[in-house]
Parts: C-alpha cells; sequence; structure tokens
C-alpha cells in the first residue's frame, strides 16, 4: 500500500470515528439539556398551580377571619346589652325590695306606690264613729289589700330573678361562643401566617428555578445555533455525497 493510500485511510478511519463521537457527544449534551429543561418547565407549571391553590385558601382564610370578627362583634354588642339589662333589673330589685321593706315597716300601701281597687274601698272615710263592726271589715280589708301587695311584690321580685338568671345563662353562653371564635381566629391566623410563608418560599424558589431556566434555554440556544452554522455543506461536497449515497444503494 502506497503512503498515499495509508494516509487517507488513517483520515478516514479518524474522520468516522471522531464524526461519531462528535454526534454522541451532541446527542448526550442534547439529552441531558432537554431532560432538564422539561423538569424546569414541570417545576415551573407545578409552583405555580401550587403558588395560586395557596393563594386561594388564603383568601378563604381572609374571608373566615373577617366573618369571625363580625361574630366576636356581635357577641361584644350582645353582652354589653346584656350587662346594661342586667343592672336595669338589680336598679328594678332594688325599687322592689325597698317598698317590700317599707311594707314591712308599716307604711301604707298608697304611699309605697301600689296601686290597688281594695285599697280606695278600705280607705274611705266614715261619717261619725266608725263602728266595731267597720272597724273590723277595715282591718279585713287592710289585711288583705296587704297581703294582696305583698303578693305582687313577690310576683315582681321571682319575675326579676328569673329574668336576671336567663340573662346571666344567656351572657354565659355568649361568652362560651366567644371564646371558641377567639380559638378559632387564633388558629386561622396562624393557619394564614403559615400559608404568606409557603406562598413567599415558593415565589423565591420558583424565582431561582425561572433564572435557571432562562439561562438553561439561552445556552442551549446558542449551542444549537453554532451547530448549525456548522453544517454547512459545499454544493461541490453535496455533489460527491449524494452520487456516493446513490451508489452505495445500488
Amino acid at each position: 500500500m502506497s503512503g498515499l493510500n495509508k494516509n487517507i485511510a488513517n483520515e478516514n478511519s479518524a474522520a468516522r470515528e471522531r464524526g461519531s463521537s462528535v454526534v454522541r457527544e451532541y446527542e448526550r449534551v442534547t439529552t441531558t439539556f432537554n431532560k432538564v429543561l422539561s423538569f424546569k418547565e414541570k417545576v415551573r407549571l407545578s409552583s405555580e398551580l401550587r403558588i395560586r391553590e395557596l393563594a386561594s385558601n388564603l383568601n378563604l382564610n381572609i374571608d373566615k377571619l373577617n366573618t369571625l370578627d363580625r361574630n366576636i362583634e356581635i357577641y361584644d354588642s350582645n353582652i354589653l346589652k346584656i350587662a346594661n339589662n342586667i343592672e336595669d333589673l338589680i336598679a328594678e330589685e332594688v325599687n322592689v325590695k325597698e317598698k317590700y321593706n317599707r311594707l314591712l315597716q308599716g307604711e301604707q300601701v298608697s304611699m309605697v306606690g301600689l296601686s290597688i281597687d281594695i285599697l280606695e274601698a278600705s280607705e274611705k272615710k266614715l261619717s261619725g264613729e266608725p263602728s266595731t263592726e267597720n272597724l273590723i271589715q277595715q282591718r279585713h280589708h287592710y289585711l288583705d289589700n296587704l297581703s294582696s301587695s305583698f303578693q305582687i311584690l313577690d310576683n315582681d321580685l321571682k319575675a326579676l330573678n328569673s329574668l336576671q338568671s336567663q340573662m346571666i345563662t344567656a351572657r354565659s353562653e355568649i361568652l362560651e361562643k366567644k371564646e371558641i371564635a377567639l380559638e378559632q381566629k387564633t388558629e386561622l391566623m396562624n393557619n394564614g401566617q403559615s400559608l404568606r410563608e409557603d406562598v413567599e418560599s415558593l415565589e423565591t424558589h420558583l424565582e431561582i428555578s425561572i433564572k435557571e431556566e432562562e439561562v438553561l434555554t439561552l445556552e442551549y440556544a446558542q449551542l444549537i445555533n453554532k451547530v448549525e452554522s456548522c453544517i454547512v455543506i459545499g454544493e461541490d461536497i453535496d455533489r460527491v455525497l449524494f452520487a456516493s449515497l446513490t451508489a452505495v444503494s445500488e
């Protein structure tokens, strides 16, 4: 074999080997870029979806907080109204007890401020010296009227005590509801803080991932452009390749 033939043989073999090596390396690089960029795309889409979900949960959490705040305001308003009502009931109870005490001390029913029809009949003055029968009749009327007056005051005190008990029970129930609402508010506030932290963390990681994706995409595009610009075959070589391929096919 002549020296020329030997040289071309070596160059042929080396060119084919180098070409295969470059193709393999290019395939490895493009495969790696494709996998990484595909992964980055999944991360971006998944993160964006998760951020939207967290934002929706955060808005729902805020709505629940607003509802609880309104309920707590209503509870406070009702507690204040009940406190005022209880004060009024206590004042009325003191007034009734004062009347009760004045009756016990012998004051007349009219002086105590009670209006009873029997009293008018019993307090009518008789002309002349009252008879024993009239005195006894007045006594009966007086005692009946006094008993009736005490009964009225007893009923008033019972009613006031019942109303106070109802008010105190209602206040206790409202205070219990308010306590539950405050606990729920604390939980929602903590949950809201956790959601905001998750959103911020995701947004930070997403921003970093997007920057990496942009750098990789740009670098990949530049690599492809370089390869495309290098794969330029002249017309003469193209004719030789075409003729050779035709011969090989035959």
